[in-house]
């Protein structure tokens, strides 16, 4: 599991975001104002709740790929969220050298 912040400024950075399942997203906003990033679905596959201005969201684990948006600072971006690697495959990447 590895965690991955996403900046909130005059774009998002980065952005597309490519994670993989179980890693976890967290929003720093670098805004003077209040942000909330909610995916595109109403918010049912994640929501941050309010981000104050200079501060970072509580940490989300984003179970699906989605496209979302930043308001008020109508930002739009995109997570791909890709099944993890399982032990025995990583194991054997390792092996590997790959």
């Amino acid at each position: 599991m590895k965690q991955f912040t996403v900046t909130i400024g005059a774009t998002l950075n980065p952005d597309p975001l490519a994670i993989s399942a179980g890693d976890i997203v967290v929003w720093a906003n670098s805004t003077t104002q209040v942000q909330t990033a909610a995916s595109d679905d109403g918010g049912q596959t994640f929501t941050t709740g309010p981000i104050q201005a200079g501060a970072n969201s509580l940490p989300i684990t984003v179970p699906a790929s989605t496209p979302y948006t930043v308001v008020p600072a109508a930002l739009h971006g995109s997570i791909t969220v890709t099944a993890a690697a399982s032990p025995a495959l990583r194991s054997a990447r390792r092996s590997s050298g790959k």
